[in-house]
């Protein structure tokens, strides 16, 4: 079994690490003596901690003491893979370079998780929302914050297959994975209509700026549903299906091209049909002749929804990895929870281990 040694807080490199445990690397957490920020949030409670950390194992070590990077040094010596996202430096601070870890352990993959490259940038904030912003991706949203921790949790993900792809190959060393470059390859076709077409495309709508109609409607009782149409044969369907045939012979409405320029027109035209309907009329009239929709379901509504995989832990449902494996049952560790188990592991007996605790090395 891979080890690997997950140094990190809040998100992102946590959530790499919860995605390797999922998959079944044996996963150490190395907290700090207070523990992971994310184990108390005044507003969130524990809930990132519990998503971002079940089945893993917890040692808290004083990192900045020279017996807590002895035991930090053997940690990485027994083990495959290093994750972290401290700020740029500081592991060279802790004293923890390159040359240091790679001597400890020539076979080590390391993954950095920083906020963007070596360089002018490389100190700046690397909040989600902070990068978002420089990245131009809150500009391309229409201003508004991506939803929970998505930029992060992106980024763990690209973190995660790198990781992959050098156990694999056999490919040692250290690698590193930028946020904001991870926000600025979603845009890559927005960016790439802009260079070629001078094109840019608003957000912060539920309209798709490119495809009409591709938006929320309502239903006659005041439901909200999404209707997706990116083609001529579906507008076709559609109109046909709702007693719109007129559309058909409308300039106006022709083309992909003409629908998105007179979106406007066209979502009052066939709102005012749907005001004539119930959603249930709308879902099945659409899904029987192949039209894309679906109702508007809100957070309170995907709690027990059917289509989702849920797994348990003390008594609430947590979404499944969409991966192979399982942490469903598989539980938070209290901080230092494995210490003992850890640190004996290693080669420190009962009294060596009690000696840390007491000198405020190690935590449990």
């Amino acid at each position: 079994m891979y080890r690997v040694i997950e140094l990190g807080h809040i998100i992102s490199a946590p959530f790499a690490g919860e995605i390797l445990t999922h998959l079944g690397f044996d996963v150490i957490k190395v907290e700090p003596i207070k523990g992971d920020p994310s184990r108390n949030d005044d507003v969130m409670g524990d809930s990132m901690f519990i998503f971002n950390n079940r089945g893993k194992k917890s040692i808290s070590i004083d990192l900045k003491s020279n017996k807590g990077k002895e035991v930090f040094l053997k940690l990485i010596k027994d083990s495959h893979v290093l994750v972290e996202n401290f700020s740029p430096y500081s592991m060279e601070k802790l004293g923890f370079d390159e040359k240091t870890l790679f001597s400890t352990n020539p076979n080590l993959v390391y993954c950095s998780i920083k906020g963007y490259p070596k360089g002018n940038y490389e100190n700046l904030p690397a909040f989600g929302t902070i990068i978002e912003s420089v990245s131009g991706m809150l500009d391309a949203n229409g201003k508004a914050r991506l939803p929970a921790s998505i930029t992060d949790m992106n980024t763990s993900t690209y973190c995660v297959i790198t990781i992959l792809w050098a156990l694999l190959v056999k490919k040692p060393g250290h690698y590193r994975i930028n946020i904001v470059q991870a926000n600025v390859a979603w845009l890559g076709y927005y960016l790439i209509a802009y260079q070629k077409l001078g094109k840019i495309f608003g957000g912060g709508k539920d309209e798709l700026p490119f495809w009409a109609p591709y938006e929320l409607f309502q239903s006659g009782e005041g439901k909200e549903f999404y209707l997706a149409v990116n083609d001529n044969t579906k507008f076709d369907k559609l109109c046909k299906v709702l007693g719109l045939e007129e559309l058909l012979k409308d300039e106006r409405f022709k083309s992909n091209a003409n629908r998105v320029k007179n979106r406007r027109l066209l979502h009052e035209i066939l709102q005012a049909k749907f005001n004539e309907m119930k959603l249930d009329e709308i879902i099945t009239l659409l899904t029987k002749n192949d039209i894309p929709v679906a109702k508007m379901n809100k957070i309170e509504d995907i709690v027990n929804a059917e289509f989702a995989e849920w797994e348990r832990f003390d008594g609430i449902l947590i979404p499944k990895l969409p991966l192979f494996g399982s942490l469903d049952d598989k539980r938070v560790p209290s901080l230092g929870e494995n210490a003992k188990e850890i640190l004996k592991e290693l080669g420190y007996n009962d009294d060596e281990i009690e000696k840390m605790r007491n000198e405020g090395i190690i935590n449990y």
